[in-house]
């Protein structure tokens, strides 16, 4: 049976809509889960609000003149390690740190070197199938034993894992050479840093020396057959924010709190890398832009042969630096002592004053 063409009536209703066949309603917007964003960041921004409050009206410095940014710290970590993950895990989890360790560190593949371990706060996050080799370095002593004890809890049977304690600014053994392995193997894959630029006294030389230590083969092969891909520089670290106010407050508090916690919190993480000479792959920001996390490379200037001249002028830099950083201790201690015996007279002076007044009383008969 032959199909009838539709009347011009029936067109006109196809346009204007039928009257007795109204058109369905519309499909409604899938919900989003606003509510629950507003909340958390409402959340957030009252959290650090108060932290805020704490730092610049309640806690007080611990002393009126304090150490220079490059002040080396290893003392006050060994002095807070058996603590130092009490003390961090809660704000850590409350703005989502410790999910941006797990994302960072499980990109970790081949061999893998974390400098300034710490406590080894990143100890459970890694993917042990994409890896090689581990090597876990930290200056502070105390600090690498904790990380020791909770490395052997998380993996009780990996066995190429090593720990060295010193600093990274000075040289560090390689991973151990595999006898497929070429002269551009010799290196890490992956290195991996969290929190460490703001407690480190040569925040830009740091990244340069740990770029030293990279390895130049840029599509390693790994045990699996998986291409592990160019050598990298991963962070994550606490900074200057995107706003002005914020870096203010940072700025007013930030010698208390290196002073009680070892480390600046108002440096700027974005200068560092770009000091550093390094090539900056990726920059993403949270919480206002002071966590930031970035993937570092090598510069064209440290491949091929000019490699160990940029590793030359690496090693000058830092023996400068630490030359500096020795010079500006002695004249620091040398003021801290002129201070000290200037506040022991003024107590001397008045303790005079308060005898002579008491002698200058009249006695009673």
């Amino acid at each position: 049976m032959r199909k009838q063409a539709p009347s011009n009536k029936a067109k006109k209703y196809e346009k204007l809509g039928s009257p007795k066949s109204p058109r369905p309603p519309a499909a409604a917007a899938p919900s989003r889960p606003l509510q629950g964003r507003r909340l958390l960041i409402a959340g957030s921004g009252l959290l650090f609000g108060f932290i805020i409050y704490r730092q610049v009206y309640k806690k007080k410095p611990v002393s009126d003149d304090l150490a220079p940014q490059d002040f080396d710290f290893s003392a006050r970590f060994n002095a807070t390690a058996s603590q130092f993950d009490e003390d961090v895990d809660c704000v850590e989890w409350l703005y989502g740190i410790t999910k941006l360790r797990r994302k960072l560190v499980q990109q970790a593949q081949g061999n893998v070197l974390e400098a300034a371990v710490g406590t080894g706060r990143n100890s459970e996050f890694y993917d042990l199938r994409r890896i090689v080799s581990l090597t876990l370095q930290d200056q502070s002593k105390e600090m690498l034993e904790v990380a020791k004890a909770k490395w052997r809890e998380t993996h009780p049977e990996y066995e190429h894992c090593k720990f060295i304690h010193g600093s990274a600014l000075e040289p560090l053994p390689p991973p151990k050479r595999r006898k497929t392995d070429t002269p551009e193997d010799e290196g890490y894959d992956t290195i991996i840093a969290t929190m460490s630029l703001c407690s480190t006294p040569a925040p830009s030389l740091f990244l340069r020396s740990l770029a030293g230590h990279l390895s130049l083969r840029n599509a390693a092969v790994q045990s699996d057959g998986g291409d592990r891909g160019p050598a990298r520089i991963l962070l994550l670290d606490h900074g200057r924010s995107y706003f002005s106010w914020l870096n203010h407050l940072l700025d007013q508090t930030a010698s208390a709190h290196a002073q009680q916690h070892g480390c600046w919190w108002n440096r700027d993480i974005g200068k560092i890398a770009e000091d550093s000479g390094l090539e900056v792959i990726s920059t993403k920001r949270k919480h206002f832009g002071t966590t930031w996390s970035l993937e570092l490379g090598l510069p064209a200037e440290a491949k091929g042969v000019n490699r160990q001249q940029w590793l030359e002028d690496t090693r000058q830099k830092i023996a400068v630096q630490q030359a500096g950083v020795a010079q500006a201790h002695v004249e620091w201690k040398e003021r801290m002592r002129k201070q000290e015996e200037a506040r022991r007279k003024e107590e001397d002076l008045e303790a005079w004053r308060r005898e002579q007044r008491e002698q200058m009383k009249p006695k009673e008969s």
